[in-house]
């Protein structure tokens, strides 16, 4: 979701050389970052994924009208051949390559960036002829219109609270499902804009929220119908507030495999706290109104529990061994499934039913959808379901990950860009 799609300029071959207009702006920051270093690390993830191994240079031109103490560096080293000129007519332009002109007005969505280099690259401004003032007029008014939606240009100060809420809005994931949309996700976003305005990690976030399931598994042990609401509520605050840790590192270019898994983890044991300490608190309520098996209840929980370490240890081992590290094909659910889900829904037979049936199937019984379903079924005094839907739910899993497990992975072929 936040790669940039793929580079379009066969025209002009490999993007060599990137100009930046800085101004006062260059300062300014947006959803946590500097205009200035977004703007390079922008240029560096595109120069990852689009042109791995070509040398892109960048020359920073400032406003002369900007005092040099004022003049902001590079807070990274994204990006190793990055140099100071004082005149666009200092820089050699290379001859039939592309390049394109930047400027730190411009707070470019990272899901597009690529398509927004392309548009300038195919149309480029005529610097060798050009006054400064005419360029960045002109690349003014381009920056306005050419990519709709690719991203914002700051006029002035006053526009970067409205720039930063668009740009955060489209940091989200593809993969989520219809209770983030229009539930988790805006809430969260108020709470991310906050978060970027501290030094916090997302790492660290993740961490510090874990205190959430820690207290809604408290509340379940209590066993009365008020804790199990209590403990519900606790769990979607967890689910909204979870997804700020991704919106901080896609925000600030912060991903990082140990982040993933991190966040994984923790999921994780959330999801195992869920189960048997609701299997707990169902038995000890069962117990206090002189309901026989009371046990059963906590069998259940520990049943759930044991099955949802089983389904994701199968999708772990499946990931790691040698013929399920190439199982990266691309699919139609690219944007509504992580890509370790594909063939647990491929080799389902869900699809027998047709793909809209299927897509509404994924989308209803997503996490996030889970939790709202399980403070509405607290809420009517129905805590004993939401352990049998947990039960049927790690149990329908486990098996579809054994199935891809056990049967041979597909050829390998390129992934598609999500």
């Amino acid at each position: 979701m936040t790669k940039s799609g793929p580079y379009q300029t066969s025209e002009l071959g490999p993007l060599r050389l990137v100009i930046i207009l800085a101004d006062e702006s260059a300062n300014w920051k947006i959803a946590g970052l500097r205009q200035l270093d977004r703007l390079l690390l922008s240029v560096a993830e595109f120069a990852r994924t689009n042109q791995p191994g070509a040398r892109i240079d960048v020359r920073i031109i400032w406003d002369e009208r900007v005092d040099a103490r004022s003049r902001c560096e590079p807070a990274n080293a994204a990006l190793a051949n990055i140099e100071t000129a004082h005149s666009i007519h200092d820089v050699s332009i290379p001859d039939g390559e592309a390049s394109v002109v930047l400027s730190t007005r411009l707070v470019p969505s990272r899901v597009r960036f690529a398509e927004v280099i392309a548009a300038l690259a195919n149309d480029p401004l005529d610097l060798r002829n050009t006054a400064v003032e005419e360029t960045e007029r002109q690349l003014n008014a381009r920056l306005r219109t050419a990519v709709d939606g690719g991203w914002d240009y700051l006029a002035s100060r006053d526009e970067i609270a409205a720039a930063e809420q668009r740009f955060l809005k489209q940091n989200g994931k593809s993969q989520d499902g219809l209770a983030s949309r229009f539930v988790n996700r805006p809430l969260s976003r108020l709470v991310t804009r906050w978060l970027l305005k501290s030094s916090i990690t997302p790492s660290t976030w993740s961490v510090l929220i874990f205190a959430l399931p820690l207290c809604a598994a408290g509340a379940f042990l209590s066993g009365t119908y008020s804790s199990f609401l209590l403990g519900c509520v606790i769990f979607q605050l967890y689910s909204i507030l979870d997804g700020c840790d991704g919106e901080i590192a896609r925000a600030r270019f912060l991903e990082s495999e140990f982040g993933r898994r991190l966040d994984s983890f923790c999921d994780l044991l959330g999801n195992l706290l869920l189960a048997l300490t609701l299997g707990i608190g169902l038995a000890r309520h069962a117990e206090a109104g002189g309901a026989p098996n009371s046990w059963l209840y906590l069998a259940e929980g520990i049943a759930a529990a044991g099955l949802i370490v089983l389904s994701e240890g199968i999708v772990f081992v499946r990931r790691t061994r040698p013929d399920g590290a190439q199982q990266q094909q691309p699919t139609r659910w690219n944007g509504a499934l992580y890509q370790r889900h594909h063939e647990f829904l491929e080799r389902s037979g869900i699809l027998l039913l047709g793909e809209r049936f299927a897509w509404w199937l994924v989308q209803l019984t997503k996490r996030d959808m889970a939790m709202l379903a399980f403070v509405l079924l607290a809420l009517v005094g129905w805590p004993q379901c939401i352990l049998h839907l947990l039960l049927a739910v790690s149990g329908v899993s486990s098996a579809l990950a054994g199935n891809a497990f056990l049967r041979p992975a597909a050829p390998a072929i390129a992934q598609e860009a999500t």
